[in-house]
């Protein structure tokens, strides 16, 4: 399939998808493995429609704790990513590792497993899934056509303009806001600005955000940038944005130890400064959500298993109206 956002250079393909800006020469691939210049094409999406992984996954797990929560989401991984964290949980597929086995679905077929599982919702996640745009693209329309609710679970790492022409498609989105640090950024292979536009974006077309922050050892557990963090978030996105901080466990080449579970609190106790709705993840305690306006306890979750114990169907508390921002149907 041919990749869509990029043009020639001096016979060479400059990738325009995301800021890393990708001068890519024959037979090469981007920084993302995915996009590569084939001779006489140009830049050609080589994972097009080929998945690493297939799961039926509570949407709690995503995570997304107020869009369909107690409902579950068929969830797609392709391989590859356009960042490098060193702690990646998911590193056996960001860094295409030989072992993993990919299987094809075209979008029909994808229309076929919705039917099968009797789902309402996909998301694509595991992996990044922004690098698969133009898969995207493509399958989304047909999703909708079908009332099926679409589902990104991302690092947020794209350029506005493609963002811009994909955000309408999308009914919800998960942003992993890793730091709040630039310099940070740079040595993950991201961009802090980038990502904050990618979500300022995505709400100002109306999509569900939620928002995950891996608290990671040596990293990015300082308290102060922190709270920059959760203010930025409620001065620019809103103060009832779900902020999901998780602990992080070693992997791939970070070997620090767990993230600290009172530093997770501490974290916590700061987020709800700024947040109505703070949340820890990895963690098995702090998942409930309360009304903030009446303190009642509207949704009580025990690991990915919930009650909805005081919602209205339009997302309100049922005991005072308070919105809570939970999208149900």
């Amino acid at each position: 399939m041919k990749a869509l956002y990029w043009h020639w250079e001096d016979g060479n393909v400059r990738c325009e998808l995301c800021p890393h800006a990708c001068l890519v020469p024959e037979r090469k691939k981007g920084l993302c493995l995915v996009r590569e210049n084939v001779p006489g094409e140009g830049l050609i999406a080589s994972t097009y429609g080929l998945f690493s992984s297939i799961a039926l996954d509570p949407m709690e797990k995503k995570p997304l704790y107020h869009f369909l929560p107690g409902r579950d989401v068929l969830s797609l991984g392709s391989v590859g990513c356009n960042m490098r964290c060193p702690f990646c949980q998911n590193w056996h597929i960001s860094t295409w590792s030989p072992q993993i086995k990919l299987s094809r679905i075209d979008p029909p077929e994808l229309l076929s497993l919705v039917k099968k599982y009797s789902v309402t919702a996909v998301a694509f996640t595991y992996n990044e899934p922004l690098i698969s745009y133009e898969y995207l693209l493509e399958v989304i329309p047909l999703l909708k056509k079908e009332n099926v609710k679409v589902v990104l679970v991302t690092n947020g790492l794209i350029n506005p303009l493609p963002l811009k022409e994909i955000a309408h498609r999308i009914d919800a989105a998960n942003v992993d806001l890793k730091t709040f640090n630039e310099e940070t950024y740079k040595k993950l292979g991201g961009d802090l600005e980038t990502v904050l536009k990618t979500l300022q974006i995505l709400k100002s077309f109306n999509v569900h955000v939620e928002i995950t922050h891996l608290m990671v050892t040596g990293i990015n557990d300082d308290l102060g940038e922190f709270e920059a963090l959760c203010s930025w978030i409620a001065g620019e996105l809103g103060d009832r944005l779900p902020l999901h901080i998780s602990r992080y466990f070693p992997s791939h080449k970070w070997t620090k130890p767990p993230t600290d579970i009172s530093l997770l609190e501490r974290a916590l106790e700061i987020a709800k400064r700024y947040l109505e709705f703070a949340y820890l993840g990895n963690v098995s305690k702090f998942s409930h959500t309360f009304c903030p306006s009446c303190g009642k306890l509207v949704i009580k979750r025990r690991g990915y298993k919930l009650q909805l114990l005081s919602v209205t169907s339009d997302g309100r508390c049922s005991a005072c109206g308070f919105d809570l921002g939970i999208v149900l149907l």
